[in-house]
């Protein structure tokens, strides 16, 4: 089962980084927009609203911080960054926005500390 979720957060992955180009990065307007069409995510929960938000995995462990929002070209979100907590943890890691699920003021998705840190770390600095 774990290697089947890495295999698709793998292929999620990829995926987005085909993807990236097509898409609109989530800049301060960019989610301000997004906020405006979307008016909902997980549990109701605006793009704009992701951002800073806590992410933890299997057992409550925290995993990071949502970094931040890509969106598609009609404004809704599609992936997640996720910076990792801790001083060595590196860039953040990609998540499809469908596998996070609102836990209180945060939100979680089905991975543990070792699946996490385990992805690779997108390059957000701009090519």
């Amino acid at each position: 089962m774990k290697i089947a979720l890495v295999t698709v957060l793998g292929f999620a992955l990829a995926a987005a980084s085909q993807a990236q180009a097509q898409i609109p990065s989530a800049s301060t307007s960019g989610v301000n927009a997004a906020a405006r069409m979307q008016g909902g995510g997980p549990g109701g929960s605006s793009a704009a609203s992701l951002e800073g938000r806590t992410v933890r995995g299997q057992g409550g462990v925290v995993l990071g911080h949502v970094e931040r929002v890509i969106l598609r070209a009609d404004g809704s979100p599609v992936q997640v960054l996720v910076r990792p907590k801790g001083p060595r943890a590196g860039g953040p890691r990609s998540l499809a926005y469908s596998s996070l699920r609102v836990d209180g003021d945060g939100l979680s998705i089905p991975l543990n500390q070792a699946e996490f840190n385990a992805m690779p770390a997108i390059d957000v600095t701009g090519k």
